[in-house]
């Protein structure tokens, strides 16, 4: 489920890697996986204030490379240990990233062979937009004036801090400009759908 915010009429539609643990601390709401999904969204979805945040698709891809990647490492253990057939695709894929040596260009060939098309960090942005038709879209890149203009909207007094960043000690190299360039055609719909430059030099 995306995040409801009864007292609001509002729903917070949680695109991962989007700043959304931030969003929602600021809110006063306790994070939890259940609030990136959107297959239980209300019949009368039009009688809610729907709002989201967006991020540049290059951006996100290479957040959440280093999010699977730090949780991978500091999970390994239990993962080894776990019967390899239960674990969810999600898991799977950690273990992988665990056991190897990844780099953006490893990454990339997955995403683009279509092995992390089950992973919600991966997933399109444009997923979220489709179905849940937000109202408002804040963008990470301006996130602090965006989410202002959202607590006025809400009539909420909160104070942004931001959470969950991507740690700087996990190195996976460079990306380069040939593999902007298939994160670009893979998220081609998202580019689409939220006006980021297709361009390296803007990236």
């Amino acid at each position: 489920m995306s995040l409801f915010l009864p007292e609001h009429s509002a729903i917070f539609l949680h695109i991962p890697k989007c700043a959304g643990q931030s969003i929602e601390k600021a809110l006063g709401y306790r994070h939890h996986h259940r609030y990136h999904k959107l297959n239980d969204l209300p019949n009368d979805i039009e009688n809610y204030f729907r709002f989201t945040f967006v991020r540049h698709p290059a951006r996100r891809f290479i957040s959440a490379c280093k999010y699977n990647l730090r949780v991978a490492i500091a999970t390994r253990n239990q993962l080894e240990r776990a019967e390899f057939k239960t674990l969810s695709p999600t898991k799977k894929y950690r273990l992988h990233l665990a056991n190897s040596e990844p780099n953006y260009t490893s990454i990339v060939d997955n995403l683009v062979e279509g092995k992390l098309k089950k992973m919600l960090t991966f997933m399109h942005q444009h997923h979220w937009l489709q179905r849940g038709k937000p109202q408002f879209i804040g963008r990470v890149e301006n996130i602090n004036t965006d989410f202002a203009i959202l607590s006025n909207i809400l009539n909420v007094k909160a104070k942004l801090q931001r959470t969950n960043e991507s740690n700087s000690s996990v190195d996976l190299g460079h990306l380069s400009k040939k593999d902007f360039r298939r994160v670009v055609e893979y998220y081609k719909d998202d580019f689409q759908a939220t006006g980021y430059s297709r361009k390296h030099s803007d990236f």
